[in-house]
């Protein structure tokens, strides 16, 4: 039997690929105090990898998968990881209770939730192209990865098809040689009750005679 493929594990993989592909938006955020929306379209790239390599199922849903992966991703890593970060980088420790207090100080929570803002933008915007290829790829049927993974997913249903077909194929054989057979076997009756009529005949004419 096939592997199948599921939405659960391609989720998985594209979370994990998200979060791998986010490391240098974060670096660039924390040590180069700026934010790229060239970065964006990385992260994206990192969750449909990390979604293929983990066999998720390709069909129209991909690109919506892909969308909200990467916003969660830049959200995590912007809200979470990245203030931990500049913790650690001011030479605090590292402790969700000092990130408590860190959200505390209205300046830094306003800092934090603009940069939000433009990361929500800048992953839109550079997500956009990544998705409309995927769309692109799906609906046409083109060549690529997509298309490919596509391809061998019909390819297996038609394979399947072609096994369900030969199955029924071989039943109905086996059924008319069954029914062959039975109308053998009843002809073969037919033929021993005619030819024990045809011998009990003479019989009976023979003993009309010799009364």
């Amino acid at each position: 039997m096939n592997e199948k493929r599921g939405y659960i594990t391609g989720i998985l993989g594209g979370l994990i690929g998200g979060f791998i592909a986010s490391v240098p938006w974060i670096l660039m955020y924390v040590y180069g105090n700026m934010i790229l929306s060239l970065l964006a379209i990385i992260i994206a790239i990192g969750v449909l990898k990390g979604y293929q390599i983990c066999k998720g199922k390709i069909d129209n849903k991909l690109p919506v998968i892909i969308i909200v992966i990467s916003l969660l991703c830049v959200t995590v890593s912007t809200l979470l990881i990245i203030p931990l970060l500049l913790l650690g980088k001011e030479g605090l420790e590292v402790s969700l209770q000092n990130l408590q207090t860190l959200y505390a100080y209205d300046q830094f929570m306003a800092a934090i939730m603009k940069d939000f803002a433009v990361s929500v933008i800048f992953t839109v915007l550079g997500i956009s192209g990544v998705v409309a290829n995927v769309k692109k790829q799906i609906s046409e049927g083109a060549e690529g990865n997509i298309t490919a993974t596509i391809k061998e997913e019909k390819k297996e249903q038609k394979k399947e098809e072609m096994e369900e077909k030969s199955e029924d194929q071989e039943e109905d054989t086996k059924t008319e040689e069954h029914n062959e057979d039975s109308e053998k076997e009843e002809h073969d009756e037919e033929k021993k009750d005619n030819s024990s009529k045809e011998t009990n005949k003479p019989k009976k004419t023979k003993k009309k005679k010799e009364d």
